[in-house]
């Protein structure tokens, strides 16, 4: 969820590329990276990933359990 917007360059080349995985015909992926995350990116993996800018996305707290952390550190 963090690295999407590396690891998504090749992800299609490596699920042809396996004898056990495939995307279904008119599948779309398209990549994000939760809120609390994108901003430790550079600023252009901001506008193509942030849930933001992604249609059809909800607004959710992803990232519960690293919020609960903060206190115990």
């Amino acid at each position: 969820y963090n690295i999407n917007c590396q690891y998504n360059k090749y992800l299609k080349d490596r699920i042809a590329s396996s004898i056990y995985l495939s995307i279904p015909i008119g599948m779309d992926i398209i990549p994000g990276i939760c809120l609390w995350h994108v901003h430790g990116h550079q600023d252009s993996c901001y506008v193509w990933y942030a849930s933001n800018f992604i249609y059809g996305t909800g607004r959710i707290d992803a990232e519960i359990m690293e919020t609960l952390w903060v206190p115990l550190n």
